[in-house]
């Protein structure tokens, strides 16, 4: 379901771009040279499994949350700097990528909830990592 979303974990809320096919998991925020406060990208895997998060095509820092298929934190990474592989612990079915110290006061075991976003035919979805790159410089 390739898109936009809001993601609200405890009282923080980001407007992320959604990575759902191939392409788009294995591109990531990859090359970008920073994204705005308060946006990021919603990795689905569609199912639980262990999951290895690359940040060696990354620009910048992040904080990377971990989230299982019942929409709970099972993990964080913070302050992640390019170049780095990060391991989560659990299994999970999304992992969502924010500017660095924005996931901060995140625990295990927070409850998510993701608000998809029904993008009108003007806005259109296929470019909207283009449209949000954009955005970000």
């Amino acid at each position: 379901m390739p898109g936009q979303a809001l993601v609200h974990i405890i009282d923080k809320e980001w407007r992320v771009y959604l990575a759902t096919t191939h392409y788009e998991i294995t591109r990531g925020l990859g090359g970008l040279p920073s994204i705005p406060r308060g946006t990021g990208m919603l990795f689905d895997l569609g199912v639980e499994q262990s999951i290895t998060v690359t940040t060696v095509p990354m620009l910048f820092p992040l904080d990377i949350v971990f989230i299982d298929g019942s929409l709970v934190v099972n993990g964080l990474a913070y302050n992640v700097a390019p170049g780095y592989l990060v391991r989560g612990e659990l299994p999970a079915r999304y992992f969502l990528e924010v500017n660095a110290s924005e996931a901060q006061g995140i625990d295990a075991g927070d409850q998510v909830i993701i608000s998809y976003l029904i993008l009108s035919p003007q806005q259109g979805t296929s470019n909207s990592l283009v449209i949000f790159a954009a955005q970000a410089m």
